[in-house]
């Protein structure tokens, strides 16, 4: 059997990780793989309160990631603990609220020096845009929150692989 270790650890966090951070982490899992980087880098999402622990991605999004082919392999619901966040190398929140929420979970860790709005990697998005919760939208909201993800994607595999080439 071989062992890997990945380089960098990306944590994405939400409210319930039922919707936006389960859908994020996909969708980069898959293109990291397209990249070939699925090795080096370890992708995970995880929800700032307990409510849906063990439930699998809201339906609305298991629609959205099969629209665009992304597979969501067995993503399930959990909720975000210290030790989590020491182990991540990159901390991606979707709102400023789920940064507070960390701060107070994780008091005086150094982890939270790693914790950045997904948002802010939009290229020419404007700084502190949140990614909205769908979950109380309709299908127009999903569809919004997977193109912003998306941007935002851009902008975080540039940092990302930037990162790698300093490793």
């Amino acid at each position: 059997m071989i062992w890997w270790r990945p380089q960098l650890r990306v944590l994405f966090v939400c409210t319930a990780n039922v919707c936006r951070s389960p859908l994020a982490e996909a969708m980069l899992r898959h293109r990291l793989r397209g990249m070939g980087l699925g090795r080096r880098i370890a992708v995970a999402s995880a929800g700032t309160r307990p409510g849906q622990l063990g439930r699998p991605p809201d339906p609305r999004v298991v629609r959205l990631a099969q629209v665009y082919g992304v597979p969501l392999g067995r993503i399930r619901a959990r909720q975000a603990t210290p030790a989590l966040l020491e182990r991540s190398t990159h901390i991606l929140v979707m709102e400023h609220a789920h940064s507070e929420e960390l701060a107070q979970l994780a008091a005086g860790s150094v982890a939270l020096q790693r914790v950045r709005l997904l948002g802010d990697y939009q290229p020419g998005a404007a700084a502190g845009r949140p990614v909205a919760d769908p979950y109380f939208g309709d299908w127009q909201g999903f569809e919004a929150v997977y193109a912003q993800i998306d941007g935002a994607l851009d902008g975080l595999l540039e940092q990302l692989v930037a990162d790698l080439n300093l490793h």
